[in-house]
C-alpha cells in the first residue's frame, strides 16, 4: 500500500508538472503573437517605429571606418526572436536587415506562427523566412560614387550584412566563413580595387590579402591605384573583427595589412 502511494505521488506531481510547462508554452506563444503583431505594426508605419517597437539599443556597434557604422541584436519574447543589422552613416540609417525564423514546434504551432510572420516577411512552402532587405543598394554600392559594377554577383560580398570578421576557417567545428566562401568564388584581377571600395571591412581586407598574394597578376597601372586605395584604408579604418581558430578577436588594421603583406 505504502509503495502504491508513494507512486502516485510521484505520477501527480509529474502531471502537476507537465500542466505547469504546457501553461508556460501557451503563454510564450501568447507573447510571440503579440509581439509579431506589434513589430508587423510598427513596420507600416515607419522605420523609427520599427526600430523603437524592437527596442534597438547600443551594446553590439562596429565601426566600419569611413563613417560607417553597424548594430545588431535581437529582440524575442518567447520561441523566436527578430534579429536585426542595421547600416548607417553619420548617424543616419542607410539600410537594414530583419530577419526571424519558425520556431521547431508542433505543426498547429508552426502553422500559426506562419500565418502571424506572413504579415511581414515571405516565407516559402519549407517554412524558410526570407530577410527583409531595406536600402540594400545602399550597403552594396561603393563608396566612391564613380566605381560602378555591372556585375551583380559581387552585392553580397560587398555588403556588411554578409559578415565582418575576417579570417579563412573559424569556429569549434573550423568550418570556412561564410563571407570567404562567397569571395573566393568571385575574386579575381579585374574586380579586386572595386572591392576595396566596400562598406565591409572584411571584403576590404581580402582584397588586399588578394592583391598581395597575386601581384604578378596585376599590372603596373593596377598596382598604383590600389596602392593608393590601401594607404586610404589604412588610415581612415578602423580595428578589424578576425577569426583564427575558434578565437575571434581585434586586430588593427595598419597591423593586419602589414602582416597579409608578407604573402606566402
Amino acid at each position: 500500500m505504502k509503495k502504491i502511494l508513494i507512486l502516485t505521488t510521484i505520477i501527480v506531481i509529474h502531471l502537476n508538472s507537465f500542466s505547469q510547462r504546457t501553461e508556460l508554452v501557451k503563454e510564450w506563444v501568447m507573447m510571440d503573437t503579440l509581439f509579431i503583431s506589434q513589430v508587423s505594426d510598427a513596420y507600416k508605419i515607419s522605420t523609427s517605429e520599427l526600430f523603437k517597437t524592437l527596442e534597438v539599443n547600443n551594446n553590439r556597434i562596429k565601426d566600419l571606418g569611413f563613417g560607417y557604422i553597424l548594430k545588431s541584436g535581437s529582440n524575442g519574447k518567447g520561441y523566436m526572436s527578430f534579429d536585426y543589422k542595421i547600416l548607417s552613416y553619420k548617424n543616419e540609417v542607410v539600410a537594414y536587415e530583419l530577419s526571424s525564423t519558425i520556431p521547431n514546434r508542433k505543426k498547429k504551432i508552426r502553422k500559426l506562427y506562419k500565418e502571424k510572420l506572413s504579415e511581414i516577411f515571405e516565407i516559402d512552402d519549407k517554412d524558410k523566412v526570407k530577410p527583409i532587405e531595406f536600402g540594400f543598394e545602399n550597403a552594396t554600392s561603393s563608396m566612391d560614387e564613380l566605381k560602378v559594377q555591372l556585375d551583380t554577383t559581387l552585392n553580397k560580398i560587398m555588403n556588411p550584412f554578409i559578415g565582418i570578421v575576417f579570417g579563412n576557417r573559424c569556429g569549434y567545428g573550423m568550418s570556412v566563413l561564410k563571407n570567404r566562401e562567397i569571395f573566393d568564388e568571385i575574386i579575381n584581377p579585374i574586380n579586386c580595387e572595386y572591392l576595396l571600395f566596400s562598406k565591409n571591412p572584411a571584403t576590404r581586407i581580402m582584397a588586399i590579402e588578394y592583391f598581395y598574394c597575386h601581384l604578378s597578376d596585376f599590372n603596373s597601372v593596377q598596382k598604383s591605384e590600389i596602392e593608393t586605395r590601401i594607404e586610404e584604408i589604412k588610415k581612415y579604418s578602423t580595428r578589424i573583427s578576425t577569426c583564427g581558430g575558434c578565437i575571434v578577436g581585434q586586430e588593427k588594421t595598419t597591423e593586419l595589412i602589414s602582416r597579409i603583406k608578407n604573402c606566402k
